[in-house]
């Protein structure tokens, strides 16, 4: 009988440290919040690219992550692709993502063959991660750390410096 005195308290007390270290590891993810603001962990998606392959911005973490959203029919975008191509063949440890607007992908693919273009081109035919990115206009870039935390957002073409500067690339 005495014996239980003694067990009772201390499985009660092993169950509550089990439940502060889970508590504790738990709260370590919920620490930021997703969203769209720098310091805000990148909403998650899954797109299929221009070759049927399934791509979800998780398959990146740790590496840093270059997500811009456009269209064929952009001229700003247009103007930016050239920079972009040459992020993703001189910058092996940044991935680079590109989001297409709601267009046939038949318009996409014919764009980006023709340009010799061989980053990752994804589709979001009906706006699902457009919309959870809130893109307002193009071309709209997001710069994202290898934890899958926001860096900076930018809307508007911009160069391969200033590619570089927004990931921290010297």
């Amino acid at each position: 009988m005495r014996k239980n005195y003694i067990i009772i308290p201390v499985i009660l007390v092993l169950i509550l440290a089990a439940f502060l270290y889970y508590k504790d590891l738990a709260g370590k993810d919920t620490d930021i919040n997703t969203g769209t603001g720098p310091g805000e962990l990148a909403p998650d998606f899954t797109l299929k690219s221009i070759n049927g392959e399934e791509i979800s911005l998780s398959d990146f973490r740790g590496k840093k992550v270059f997500l811009n959203f456009w269209a064929t029919w952009c001229g700003p975008c247009r103007l930016e692709m050239p920079d972009i191509q040459r992020l993703h063949e001189e910058q092996p440890g940044v991935q680079v993502l590109t989001v297409n607007l709601q267009e046939e992908k038949g318009k996409e693919i014919s764009f980006l063959f023709t340009n010799a273009y061989t980053f990752p081109a994804l589709l979001d035919p009906e706006g699902e991660v457009s919309s959870k990115y809130i893109i307002m206009g193009i071309p709209t870039t997001y710069f994202i750390d290898e934890n899958g935390v926001i860096i900076n957002k930018i809307v508007g073409a911009i160069s391969y410096q200033r590619m570089l500067d927004m990931l921290k690339i010297q």
